[in-house]
């Protein structure tokens, strides 16, 4: 008995046995079976990726074929010869097509738009005839303007003259100041008629410079400011600053809406004709005041005009009398008589007058208000002034450069200025009818003087 239950226990393990071998093997089966399956869907994917990737290329290749063929209408008798198999002769290889290149074009860069014109500006140009266009573009005299020896009223006579032009800017001198009332009943007489005709401001302009001024030197009771060359020796650029901010105020209790001023001028010159005009014969020092100066009268409601580029220090004859002329490089203009200018731009002056002078080493034999080497390369290009450029009085341009108004007014534009200064009124007429001339025969474009119009007008809206 014990011997037949050893060996019903001895079958029953093997029993166990051959089932746990089925089970591992049914297991090491699925797991293979379960490999397999996953290779061939990845197989699958794969094939699926490739095929659709040969496809989207045959479709990108038609498309540009199709593109290219419209581009190109073939007549059909043409193509139906071309379509002909050629009989080729035994032993010659036909050279193959040559290859469409599909690769994409270089992506051309957008040309970026020119911002829209503030509506105020579009409206004003638009309100305007090409008669008062032109005009806008002239500072005068008082006496330029009324053709009188002496003004320092403004009556009917005004009235009439300023009814006949437009002009954009009116220079006023000691001829035309008595006192303190006088003066300012003449400014804003002229300033209400001008708006009544026109509904918009003229500029009303004045030298006044510390020592050297036209109100208060002309029984104002205003106390002059202290002269260039003692702020410069002062050392304290706020003495500037603060000179300019009390010139700025007392002007604009008057009406006027700019100073041409300060000099930005280095003397390099011991008899230059500026003389106490000059801050220093240092460039750095004369650079500094000039910044602090333009600085200072930014604070008041009267704006600022750096005179004279490049900078007439080194001249010992006033333009006035005589056109100067300098035999510095521009290397040498550059690292001097320069500094004054680019201080006062990075101050944020507004208005730049050119000089009269001339500048061989620019390589134009003309004065510099005429050249656009000195106003469009250096003084905007150069120095990045973005602002009104106007021009020294015609007036100082020699007899013996050869120039009349009328071709210097022109060229003057031509050159990058914005706004034409004339002394005279014979000489106004004549530039003005010579502007006149060249829009009508289209050597000046109405757009060349909306530019500078839009410069002046920019700066009047940024003020108010």
């Amino acid at each position: 008995m014990a011997n037949d239950n050893e060996k019903d226990k001895d079958k029953s393990t093997e029993k166990n046995k051959e089932k746990k071998e089925d089970r591992r093997a049914y297991r090491r089966k699925r797991r293979i079976r379960n490999q397999i399956l996953a290779y061939v869907v990845l197989i699958l994917l794969v094939a699926a990726v490739v095929l659709g990737g040969i496809q989207l290329i045959h479709m990108l290749a038609g498309k540009w074929s199709g593109q290219a063929g419209n581009e190109t209408q073939t007549d059909p008798v043409a193509q139906a010869e071309e379509t002909e198999t050629p009989t080729e002769e035994p032993g010659v290889i036909s050279t193959p097509d040559p290859v469409e290149d599909f690769s994409e074009p270089e992506p051309t860069e957008a040309e970026p738009e020119e911002p829209a014109l503030d509506p105020a500006l579009q409206a004003l140009l638009d309100g305007m005839t090409i008669e008062q266009k032109v005009d806008g573009l002239f500072i005068v005299s008082p006496e330029a303007l009324t053709n009188v020896e002496r003004a320092t009223k403004a009556g009917d006579g005004t009235k009439a003259a300023l009814g006949q032009y437009a002009v954009g800017g009116i220079l006023y001198s000691t001829n035309n100041v008595t006192g303190a009332d006088q003066f300012k009943d003449m400014i804003s007489t002229t300033k209400d008629m001008y708006r009544e005709l026109y509904s918009r401001n003229v500029l009303c302009i004045v030298r006044e410079e510390g020592a050297l001024n036209t109100v208060a030197g002309n029984m104002t009771k205003v106390e002059a400011a202290a002269s260039a060359s003692e702020i410069g020796e002062s050392g304290n650029r706020e003495n500037a600053s603060e000179a300019f901010q009390t010139i700025g105020n007392y002007l604009s209790e008057y009406g006027i809406d700019v100073d041409l001023a300060s000099i930005a001028a280095v003397k390099t010159e011991e008899n230059s004709y500026l003389k106490d005009r000059c801050y220093s014969d240092d460039a750095d020092i004369a650079a500094s005041m000039t910044g602090a100066a333009v600085e200072g009268m930014l604070t008041t409601n009267t704006l600022p005009c750096l005179a004279a580029f490049p900078g007439e220090g080194g001249l010992s004859t006033n333009p006035d009398k005589g056109a100067g002329s300098t035999d510095k490089t521009m290397e040498d203009l550059q690292a001097c008589e320069y500094l004054p200018f680019r201080s006062g731009i990075e101050a944020g002056v507004p208005m730049v007058m050119v000089s009269a002078m001339q500048v061989p080493a620019s390589g134009e034999d003309l004065p510099c208000m005429l050249s656009e080497a000195m106003i469009t390369q250096e003084l905007r290009s150069e120095l990045g002034f973005e602002g009104v450029v106007i021009t020294a009085p015609l007036e100082q341009i020699p007899s013996s450069a050869g120039i009349d108004c009328g071709s210097a007014a022109i060229q003057a534009l031509q050159a990058g200025a914005d706004m034409i200064v004339v002394y005279k009124h014979d000489h106004y007429e004549e530039a003005r009818e010579a502007l006149l001339a060249a829009v009508n025969d289209g050597s000046l474009t109405e757009e060349r003087i909306n530019e500078s119009l839009i410069r002046i007008y920019t700066m009047e809206l940024d003020r108010m």
